[in-house]
Order: structure tokens, then sequence, then C-alpha cells
């Protein structure tokens, strides 16, 4: 193995009893000396100076490797057990006392028994025999500024680690936070700013940034940096802990200080202008959320008025959140693509209807039939407002977090609140007891998706904290995911696509109307549409996916299937088929879902292709002069089907 020593002050702190510089007699000394210590029993090393360098050749050859022993004693510290570990390395040292990582675990091992006079020693050896062991240089570093209280010293081998190793990230934040030790909280900026370049993923840096911005009483950035830290932390260490209850404890400072409201005033503002109308903030303590947003065309108004709960610390947000709200409408509605979303008396029928073993045990239990009808309505509405809002929700708070970085504090209190009411409402155990299963278990898939969302932006996990089964989980994050490829290229009224969508996954659908709000005001004044530009979007979309599927096999193999199924069928029971369909088909298929079903046809599931194949040729057979009415884009489809066919009834 080779040695080589920079000649300079360094190799004086490390053989101080050896006069180095000066050249001459000095030289013949230190090559002398390091002779006599780099000597092991009867092998002799080779020490010569060369351009200010003194190099030491060792043939280490014959000296024995003890590889396994070193292996146990590192076990050893791992578990803790330095007692254990402290026999091992010295008699490794004493066999090959060549290795420096001997020397620099046995160091250690002193360090953290409190002996750091002794660690000093080993770590000594340590770096005469390597001295560029990082670790080494930066324990001894550490044990000067932390135990020994000598800046000046541990900057000596700060230094000297940075010069062999510039691109330790660690080393960086270690002399940062040493400066940071001392309140030079400047200088110890411009090591972590530094650290930041090497590596930005290293969440003890920005937890460190994050300190200094707190004491400098710049919250904003206090908040940031702790933030960040969390985000990065690969487990849920002191940093990670420390990390996030500055967090909270920053953001709760902010947010006593009430003076973010500017924003949500500019951004009022600016929605009255693209909107003609005024917005009327209202107090309101009776509502039954902490803010709501009533728009001034589904109540006849010529404004429209937020109501909010004045005693939520975390208000700012909640009125934000639902003005973005607003914005998303403002903004559909100027290519008529707005929707509207409302339940009736039958989807209510429905929903009771479906919690029937849940009304029967409540009535058992004694409970009136009042209390029984009010807690249904409840579970009507929370559940609503879960496959309405949850979808929508996350575009909002992705843009609120992107779009006003300042309420970022008050984004992540009023989430984290929401998430832990949303917590004890699927996992208390007198809830538990007297909720529908199935409900609990859709309701808890919602909120599992809004808490992947919260992780993404803060980095605080709460999904495990839901008790959500595999299947839930799973899922939950394919719901996740499709929101993901959406908010890519987010074009207005797409977030209505994921609530029709999920909620027809979760079977949820046959509880709410969504409409399209031009086709919705036709109606009411009966008035004919001839285009509805939202579901006009929709075809297109669908036609352009089927675009790049190209001639889809699995739709002209349903196709035969159902021109055989029609083909002894009068064609007034086909064409009562095709409009069952149609009926069915009134919210628009979805090509992935497995499960529906026709009354004209009992006993038969259809897939999403399936029920498509069957629209087509249904009214292909009974209704032709109205095919083109479908803009179902299988033309090609049914050619390849038909003369498939043909040629098994032998007409080919």
């Amino acid at each position: 193995m080779q040695i080589i020593h920079r000649i300079d002050d360094f190799l004086s702190n490390l053989f101080p009893y050896i006069k180095i510089g000066g050249g001459g007699d000095n030289n013949s000394l230190l090559v002398e000396k390091l002779e006599e210590y780099y000597s092991y029993g009867q092998y002799k090393p080779k020490v010569r100076i060369e351009s200010g360098y003194v190099i030491v050749d060792i043939d280490t050859s014959a000296i024995l490797s003890q590889e396994s022993d070193y292996k146990k004693a590192i076990e050893y510290c791992n578990s803790g057990k330095f007692a254990e570990a402290e026999p091992i390395l010295k008699s490794l040292i004493e066999k090959n006392p060549t290795n420096s990582e001997y020397f620099r675990v046995l160091g250690q091992i002193y360090s953290e028994l409190g002996n750091q006079d002794e660690a000093i020693n080993y770590l000594i050896d340590s770096l005469r025999w390597n001295p560029k062991n990082g670790w080494a240089l930066l324990m001894m570093g550490n044990i000067f500024s932390r135990f020994k209280n000598d800046i000046l010293t541990a900057m000596k081998y700060y230094d000297q680690s940075l010069k062999e190793n510039p691109n330790d990230y660690i080393v960086v934040t270690n002399i940062g936070v040493n400066l940071l030790q001392q309140r030079k909280f400047e200088e110890a900026k411009k090591y972590f700013w530094e650290s930041i370049k090497i590596n930005r993923d290293y969440s003890n840096t920005h937890y460190a940034l994050g300190v200094i911005a707190e004491k400098e009483n710049d919250l904003q950035s206090a908040f940031y940096s702790s933030i960040e830290a969390v985000k990065l932390c690969k487990s849920q260490d002191q940093i990670y802990q420390n990390a996030l209850s500055m967090a909270f404890d920053v953001a709760e400072r902010i947010i006593r200080k009430k003076e973010e409201a500017k924003i949500v005033k500019k951004y009022l503002h600016k929605l009255e202008f693209d909107c003609d109308k005024k917005i009327e903030l209202v107090e309101d303590s009776k509502i039954l959320t902490a803010a709501k947003i009533e728009f001034a065309e589904n109540y006849n108004r010529e404004k429209h008025i937020l109501r909010y709960k004045p005693s939520y610390p975390t208000i700012q947000h909640l009125i934000l959140h639902e003005l973005v709200h607003l914005d998303f409408v403002i903004e559909a509605r100027k290519g008529n693509l707005n929707q509207l979303y409302y339940s009736t008396s039958e989807n209510r029928k429905e929903f009771s209807s479906s919690i029937d073993r849940t009304i029967q045990l409540l009535t058992r239990k004694g409970i009136s039939e009042e209390a029984i009808r009010n807690y249904t309505n409840a579970l009507f509405d929370g559940i609503h407002r879960q496959i309405y809002n949850t979808p929508i929700d996350l575009f909002i708070e992705d843009l609120i977090y992107l779009e006003y970085a300042e309420l970022r504090p008050y984004q992540f209190v009023s989430l984290f609140t929401m998430l832990e009411e949303g917590i004890k409402a699927v996992t208390d155990p007198k809830t538990l007891e007297v909720s529908p299963p199935d409900l609990l278990s859709k309701s808890k898939i919602y909120n599992v998706v809004s808490s992947l969302q919260f992780k993404d932006l803060f980095g605080l996990d709460l999904v495990g904290q839901f008790k959500p089964t595999t299947t839930e989980l799973e899922q939950a994050k394919v719901f996740y995911s499709e929101y993901l490829k959406y908010k890519e290229d987010r074009k207005p009224a797409e977030e209505y696509e994921l609530v029709l969508h999920w909620a027809q996954d979760l079977e949820l659908d046959k509880y709410f109307q969504l409409v399209s709000e031009v086709k919705h005001q036709a109606d009411k004044n009966n008035q004919p549409l001839r285009n509805d530009p939202y579901q006009e979007r929709e075809m297109f979309q669908f036609q352009r996916s089927q675009e790049v599927i190209g001639t889809n096999m699995a739709v002209v193999t349903y196709m035969v299937d159902a021109l055989q199924y029609f083909e002894k069928m009068s064609e007034d029971n086909i064409k009562k088929i095709a409009v069952e369909i149609a009926l069915l088909g009134a919210k628009g298929f979805h090509p992935d879902k497995k499960d529906y079903a026709l009354a004209s046809i009992p006993n038969t599931q259809f897939s999403g292709y399936k029920i498509l194949a069957y629209y087509y040729i249904s009214w292909k057979l009974a209704l032709p002069e109205m095919l083109s009415e479908l803009q179902l884009p299988y033309n090609d489809e049914y050619k390849v089907a038909y003369a498939m066919y043909a040629k098994g009834k032998g007409k080919g």
C-alpha cells in the first residue's frame, strides 16, 4: 500500500512530535520518524520526499487480514455493543496496524462511550495510515467542536476533509452546523447552500436552514425548509421529528399573525372582473362546513356569496379554496362546459335502500325513526360531499400550493386538520359499529386519495392511520394516479370526468345526477339544445382514444356475439334493447368498467366494450337511420365483425 502526505500544517497535527518543513535535516528526521512509525515487526516501509509530499510505500502482502472479525466488530457497533467490539478491533490492530478503518471505528467507539481523548488518539492513528479518511476527519472535527469547544481546531479537520473530498455534502453540512452552534448564521448559510448545490436531497441541510430562518424570524423560509426536510427524510428519525415539529410550530405562528388576508382579497377582485359579478364574503356560523360558495346562478342572485365561519384559524385557506372552485366554474362556463351536480328524491330512496341492514340494526337498538332519518341523511350528504369534492379538491389544492406559496402554512394545518377528522370518521369504534361497511370502505378510499396528495405536497404520510385494506389502498392509488395524469395538462371542466369515473368505479353513480349546465338550463326553459359542448368534448376524446388504439378487436368480438344474439329477435325487441342501452349510457360508458347490466338481457354482465358493441349493433339493426347520432367510432369494427358473422353463417 502507498500512503501520501502533503508536507504542511495538517501533517504537523498528525505528527506533532516531528519537526516538519525547512528541508535538510528536518526532511531526514521526517523520513526517519515515519519509517519508525510505519514499521511493523520485520517489515520496514520505504519513505521518500518528492515535490512537497512524503510518500510511504508499505509491503502489506505478508500482513494478515481478518475480514470476518472486522465484520463481527461492525455488527456489534451497529447494535450498540461497544464493549464486545473493542477487544476485537484491538486484536485486529495488533495483527494489522495498516488498516485506517480499524483505528477509525475504535475511535468512534471511545467517542460514543464518552472518552473523547482516547477517541482522538485512535482517530489520529487512523489519519496517519490514511490522511484521506473522510469519516475520521469528520469525527475529529465533531469532537473538537462539540466536546472540546475548539472551533479553530475543528475547522482544520473540516477544511482538510473538504480538500480531500470536495463533494462530501455531509462534511459541508457539519461545518455549517458548527458555525450555527456558534450563532454565526451568515457563515453557516454559505456552507448549507454549498451542500445543497452538491446534493439537494440531504434532509439535515434543509432542517439546519430552517433553524436559522426561524432564529432570524423569517417564518415563511423556516416553514419551507422544515417541510423540505420532512419530505426528504428516509425514515422517521430525529431529524424528521424535529423538522415536523418545527413545521407545525412555525405554521401556527404565521397563522396567528393573520397577515395573508390581502392575498385572498386580491384574488377575489380578480374573479369579480373575470365573471362580471360581485363576490360577497359573509360571516355565517350556522353553515355545516367551514366555508361554502353559493353560485349566483344557482340561487337566482346577482352576486356570488361565500359564507365562512370566522372562528376557524385557517379560514384564509378555506376561503381561497372556495374562490378557486369558483374560478374553475368561471373557466368551464366560458366554453359552456360546466356541469351541475345534484341528487333527486329517487337517488335518496336508492341510497336508503342500499343501507337497509344498517337501518334495521338501528331500529332493533331502539333508535327513533327521526334519529335514523337524520342519520341516513347525514350519511347521504357526507358521501355526496366526498364524491363531488374529492377529485375537484385535488386540483384546487395543487393550484393553491403552486400559486400561493405564502398560504402554504395555512394549507398545511388546514388539510392536516381535515384529514385527522377523516381518520376519526372511518376508524372510530363507535362509528364502525353502526356504519354500513361498504359505504365506510368507499369513504375511506376517498380519504386515502386526499392523504396521498397531502403526502406529496407536505411529506407527512397519514395513509396508514386510515387503516385501509390492501384493496382499498390499491383502489385509492389507482384514482390518484389517474388524477396525476389529468393534472399534467388539465383542461377546463375535466375534473368532472373524475367525479363521474370514480363514482362509477365505486358504484356510487346511482346516488346523483351530473348534467351539462347548458343542457339543464335549456330543459328548464323548455328550449331545444342542438349541441352539448361537454358531451361533444367527451365524444371527441373517446373517438381520439379509439383512433390511437386502431381497430379494436375486443369490440369486433363482442359485435359478432351481438349479431348472433339478435339474429332471431324481432325488430321491436331489438329497439327496446337499443333504447335501454341509450338510457343507461346517458352519463357515458366507461370502457374499463366491467359490470353494466340490462333488464332486457337478464343474468348477463357487460364490460365497457361489450356494452358499446351491443349499443352499436342494436341501433344498426333497429334504428339504422339514427346510428350516426351515436358518434361511435366503430364502422371499421362493424365491417370486420359482419364479415366474420356472415362467414360463420355460410354467407361469405
